[in-house]
């Protein structure tokens, strides 16, 4: 949920001769045009001393990076060091073809660019850049520059874990500044072979700490943000705010983002403590908290985040609609104009392709809530979320356009739900089977229903994944509907029962002991569906479940008058 903003302001001559003299050297060595990608790394891991080898290569490929573009005399030298410690080294070709060009040695130049090319589509040969696919490299330097020769720029970075693969490098990019953010993957778990110590073991057991101390104090922002990561999962959140202000330095973008997350759970934490007069956990105020986080929003969403468009969207949208005592007391921001930002916002996230974005302004269009109800708007939002082919975004619109057979769909509904379908999604199913049960966007059939809901029902118990909501969908449809042709009175009990008594998470759930009440009564046995449905009160009770009690009670009496539920479903 959602609490309220207190506060929104939106806003070198030797060097020179050293490096003509190294820079020949190596370009003259007669092996360059024989070193492959994987002989270069070899040279390269097979080091002793590795560790210390690293921190020099990282130190160079820092600066190459750095200076690249302004000062291309200091690149000689770098990059003939970085090749002459790692001959497939895309960073060091990088900079003596950027040295090369600006003494206008063109020979030279060419010949290591024509390296920088045959070791570059050796890379993107080793993978696809997914995650599951990663490409492999052995700097970070060499995966920007990868990035960046697709005429991307980079947004942020950071360092994962896996099981495949132990040391994963995450690159967010874009195109231009209104294209959506992109991620590559890159696979560094090489280097966990070639580094390690007595105390921590071979790192090739999957302890990639030492790699990344040494990136960080290289001043390695995608480092820094995996630190800082690591420390938010535990909780240590100053800790972890410093390592990822120091990453943020660098415009990393997942950094600004997971600030924001941190100073927003803190400012809770102290509206908390100012509520029940305790002590301050923290050293600043909520307003102050808040206005951090909303700072590490804008910044994110500077680079590109939609997820902090949406974000941030949300939290204007739903605070200009707080009352007036608990809105910010800030003059600067009317609530009509907090909510303009915030639908700007949520639509340039769905331009982006941020189906929740969509999602979520095509909710509050239907519901008439937080913004006047305009279906037209609606339904215009949920076809383009589907038509994004997220899985959420189908099934939501699919539900949308059931709910009302009036609305028409505005895109090719039923090929995406039995693409979803085909790919083993239950929900996808059900959806489905209730649009054959009303007879929307297909033609009316009862049977066809009745075998979706079926199938989604075999997908759950063959996937052992436990999905409740799509075993109680199915079963109170076919229990209590109004339709002769859906009523599969002892299928429903059957599939209740197994899910009742080998699920402990459903059995004191209101709603799911209320379908299995429903499902014995139907059945005729009235006595065990009063059980039931008193058991689905106590817990509803117990809950504070206001919403469903009246309900839960009117079927009671039903029961208890020896009657049937009926209900128009799906």
């Amino acid at each position: 949920m959602y609490k309220p903003l207190k506060s929104i302001l939106l806003l070198l001559g030797s060097t020179l001769l050293f490096t003509s003299c190294a820079a020949t050297k190596i370009a003259n060595r007669g092996d360059l045009q024989g070193v492959e990608l994987r002989s270069g790394y070899a040279t390269y891991l097979s080091h002793p001393g590795f560790s210390e080898q690293l921190t020099h290569v990282t130190a160079l490929e820092t600066r190459v990076i750095a200076l690249g573009s302004e000062e291309p005399l200091t690149l000689g030298a770098l990059g003939s060091a970085l090749i002459e410690i790692n001959p497939a080294s895309l960073t060091g070709h990088y900079a003596l073809t950027r040295f090369y060009q600006h003494v206008d040695a063109s020979a030279a130049a060419e010949e290591h660019e024509r390296k920088f090319q045959q070791l570059q589509d050796q890379i993107l040969a080793t993978g696809d850049g997914s995650a599951a696919r990663p490409y492999q490299v052995l700097s970070k330097a060499d995966a920007e520059l990868l990035v960046r020769s697709k005429a991307k720029s980079l947004v942020g970075g950071i360092y994962q874990n896996n099981e495949a693969s132990p040391l994963q490098l995450l690159l967010l990019s874009r195109s231009t500044s209104m294209s959506p953010v992109t991620s590559d993957y890159f696979d560094l778990s090489s280097l966990l072979s070639a580094i390690g110590g007595p105390e921590v073991g071979p790192a090739s057991a999957g302890n990639p700490w030492d790699i990344l101390r040494i990136l960080a104090d290289s001043n390695d922002s995608a480092a820094r943000a995996a630190i800082g990561t690591y420390l938010a999962k535990q909780r240590r959140y100053e800790s972890a705010i410093g390592w990822l202000q120091l990453a943020s330095r660098e415009d990393n973008l997942l950094a600004h983002t997971l600030l924001a997350r941190i100073f927003w759970y803190q400012s809770g934490l102290a509206d908390q403590e100012l509520d029940n007069d305790q002590a301050a956990t923290t050293r600043q105020s909520a307003e102050e908290l808040t206005q951090l986080a909303v700072d590490n929003h804008v910044k994110a969403i500077g680079l590109g985040s939609t997820e902090s468009m949406y974000t941030l969207g949300r939290l204007l949208l739903e605070d200009s609609n707080m009352p007036a005592d608990d809105r910010s007391s800030a003059p600067a921001i009317s609530p009509r104009t907090k909510r303009a930002r915030a639908v700007s916002l949520l639509e340039q996230a769905g331009d982006l392709g941020h189906a929740e974005s969509l999602l979520y302004l095509a909710s509050q269009y239907q519901r008439g809530t937080l913004l006047p109800a305009n279906e037209d708007r609606a339904n215009r939002l949920f076809a383009k979320a589907a038509n994004l082919r997220n899985p959420k975004a189908v099934i939501s619109y699919a539900r949308y356009i059931a709910a009302s057979p009036e609305r028409r769909s505005k895109t090719q509904l039923i090929p995406l739900l039995r693409d979803l379908a085909d790919a083993d999604n239950a929900e996808a199913m059900v959806v489905l089977g209730n649009l054959y049960a009303k007879g929307v966007s297909v033609k009316r059939s009862s049977r066809a229903a009745v075998r979706w809901y079926k199938r989604a029902v075999a997908q759950v118990q063959a996937s052992h994944h436990g999905n409740a909501a799509v075993i109680n969908e199915v079963a109170w449809n076919l229990a209590v509907s109004n339709q002769k042709g859906l009523l599969k009175p002892s299928y429903a009990q059957a599939i209740m029962d197994t899910m009742m008594q080998s699920n402990k998470q459903v059995q004191n759930h209101p709603e799911y002991l209320d379908t299995w009440a429903a499902t014995y009564a139907a059945n005729g046995n009235f006595l065990k569906a009063i059980e039931l449905q008193k058991r689905a009160l106590h817990h509803a009770r117990i809950q504070e479940r206001t919403d469903v009690i009246a309900i839960l009670q009117t079927h009671l009496e039903s029961f208890e008058a020896g009657a049937n539920i009926t209900d128009r479903t799906p």
